[in-house]
């Protein structure tokens, strides 16, 4: 009998965490739903050529991500089976990797395309507007977080800034960033090129962004500054808990004024660290 139990046990630890099932789960709920949103062959097409262009990873790259984990987390935070983000900002992605520690191991779950801070867009605002970012470069825990109201934008219809209701909103804190400063008092400086650059502070969160205009994608640099994703990766990020880590007190869920997800899946692997570079 306790031969038994113990070849059980050592068969449950060892499939403890389906990889293929994560990998699956975000390919068929972050990436195919996203795609069998459009409605053209046209659109389609387009969609994933631009997909395999930014969002495919090649064995170098995936390295890379790991040497920079290994590198900006080290190795006393590498105490667990966890979920890692990266943000790359030149290719406009948002990657999930999961680190399996008796392997030593990081495998790749999924990207996605995201949207992230453009300075230079500054030339767009109007006064009394929020101005525009870029989106900050390093290693970054998640502060606290709350869950959208679903609200859109001036009752437009079109623009819900912070996704459907219900979708989480990561916050990393107030950060010191650079911006260009467009106005002479309260008067708008009609060219770029006389701008001043000066420090203020950044809000910095991500989170879901949802746009029915079909000239606007996910893929390019169009944010105030904020990372900008998908309902579909927030909701993977939300029920697999990857940025979840600190929102959890022995087990259970700390924060007060937002509920927790209620799809959770793979508990043991909450994540807490997002790594954000240029390229």
């Amino acid at each position: 009998m306790n031969k038994i139990i113990i070849s059980l046990f050592i068969f449950i630890n060892l499939n403890a965490y389906n990889i293929k099932e994560i990998r699956k789960d975000f390919f068929h709920n972050v990436v195919e739903k996203q795609i069998l949103k459009l409605k053209t062959k046209e659109e389609i097409d387009n969609e994933i050529k631009q997909r395999k262009k930014q969002s495919i990873l090649n064995k170098k790259e995936i390295l890379r991500y790991k040497e920079i984990i290994f590198k900006e987390v080290g190795k006393k935070y590498l105490q667990n089976d966890e979920y890692f983000s990266i943000v790359n900002l030149e290719k406009q992605i948002y990657t999930v990797l999961l680190y399996i520690k008796e392997e030593n191991k990081f495998y790749l779950i999924g990207s996605d395309l995201i949207s992230s801070g453009n300075m230079n867009k500054e030339t767009e605002v109007k006064y009394g507007e929020d101005h525009y970012f870029n989106t900050p470069v390093g290693v970054y825990e998640v502060k606290k977080g709350w869950r959208s109201n679903g609200k859109f934008k001036s009752d437009n219809k079109i623009i819900q800034s912070y996704g459907s209701k219900g979708r989480f909103i990561y916050y990393f804190g107030n950060i010191s960033q650079e911006r260009y400063n467009s106005f002479n008092r309260r008067r708008k400086i009609n060219n770029i090129k006389n701008y001043k650059k000066i420090n203020d502070n950044l809000n910095f969160a991500i989170h879901s962004y949802r746009n029915k205009n079909q000239n606007y994608k996910l893929g390019s640099k169009q944010s105030h500054g904020c990372v900008r994703m998908s309902d579909e990766l927030n909701m993977f990020l939300d029920d697999n808990l990857v940025l979840h880590k600190n929102f959890f007190y022995n087990n259970k869920w700390k924060l007060k004024y937002s509920n927790k997800p209620n799809n959770i899946k793979n508990k043991d692997l909450k994540g807490s660290f997002l790594i954000i570079i240029n390229k």
